[in-house]
């Protein structure tokens, strides 16, 4: 597909592969101040009452004066599917990345947490979203030093106990 919007923007996408399902995209300003570009593999799991839907693959937005910005989208969970109240709700983490600048946001999106069937006890907030924003580098030597110098890095952190499920792509 190509196609232009009102504000003379340009779009090409084309799916890529049906199985798994992959469209790869471009967007170019008409101005010529940006490209945004990338691609999406549509990925989803049925649970047991529940839907967990997202799309996985980088995003890039290029900017006119030199400037790079990598980006990932949280999943989507929508609850009640057979039974209860539906609910819709994003989780996961969300990263950005200035690849120019060497810095990284994670935007972490899952900190409501229910548990039990018949009594149930929930903690966090559907509505609340923690980050961190830290500088990182290119770093050269053996997996320790490096592994101890990256997490050195890391400018705020509020609690690491709520990087667990992120911890990989941090430290």
């Amino acid at each position: 597909m190509q196609g232009k919007f009102e504000d003379g923007s340009i779009i090409y996408c084309e799916h890529t592969s049906h199985h798994p399902p992959i469209t790869n995209f471009s967007i170019e300003d008409s101005e010529g101040l940006y490209t945004l570009s990338g691609y999406f593999e549509i990925c989803g799991k049925m649970g047991t009452n529940n839907f967990v839907s997202g799309l996985r693959g980088p995003c890039f937005i290029d900017f006119k004066d030199g400037h790079h910005i990598r980006f990932g989208f949280p999943s989507y969970k929508i609850g009640g599917t057979v039974m209860g109240e539906r609910t819709i709700e994003t989780i996961g983490s969300c990263t950005f990345e200035d690849l120019t600048n060497n810095r990284k946001s994670v935007l972490l999106c899952t900190t409501f947490k229910k548990t039990g069937w018949i009594t149930s006890a929930s903690e966090g907030s559907k509505d609340e979203i923690k980050g961190i924003i830290y500088d990182s580098y290119e770093l050269t030597g053996d997996k320790e030093s490096m592994k101890s110098n990256y997490c050195k890095e890391i400018k705020f952190v509020e609690d690491l106990s709520s990087l667990k499920d992120v911890k990989q792509q941090i430290c």
